[in-house]
């Protein structure tokens, strides 16, 4: 069984943290390099490819998916909603750009 849990930060400035066995650790660095070759992939979309049907479980035995996108945007410029630098949506403190009229 592929066990991975990813666990967010609670506050600004804590650990995030990422603790598995090794199958889903690998699972992980799998479609790590898969995004980085293709610029998104998904622990689904990986077990199609192989034939598997071996989903990764958090360890109270749920199974879910892993989806990694690549986001190559420059820092601080305006993208589309689902972008990690859209400055709408940054602090202006992090992007360096003032948001005049705010």
């Amino acid at each position: 069984m592929k066990i991975l849990n990813i666990y967010g930060q609670e506050f600004w400035h804590t650990d995030a943290r990422i603790v598995g066995n090794r199958e889903g650790l690998e699972e992980l660095r799998d479609t790590i390099e898969r995004a980085l070759k293709d610029g998104k992939s998904s622990t689904l979309e990986d077990d199609a490819r192989s034939g598997e049907e071996t989903p990764l479980f958090a360890s109270d035995g749920e199974g879910y998916e892993v989806i990694v996108l690549m986001n190559n945007d420059d820092w601080g410029i305006k993208g589309g909603k689902d972008s990690f630098w859209n400055t709408e949506e940054s602090r202006n403190e992090y992007t360096g750009i003032s948001k005049k009229g705010k």
